[in-house]
């Protein structure tokens, strides 16, 4: 994520589930995320490990 800024650019019409996952993630507190509010939490840490 250090290249260009950490931006990233998706494309919304093949990735239209990662970017929901994106928007309705939820934190626990101690930088966890809680799966049971995130949609689409598996694309979520997919997109998080790569």
């Amino acid at each position: 994520m250090e290249y260009k800024n950490g931006q990233v650019a998706i494309n919304p019409t093949r990735h239209n589930k990662l970017i929901t996952a994106l928007g309705t993630a939820v934190e626990k507190g101690d930088g966890t995320l809680y799966k049971e509010a995130t949609s689409h939490d598996d694309l979520f840490d997919a997109f998080r490990l790569s």
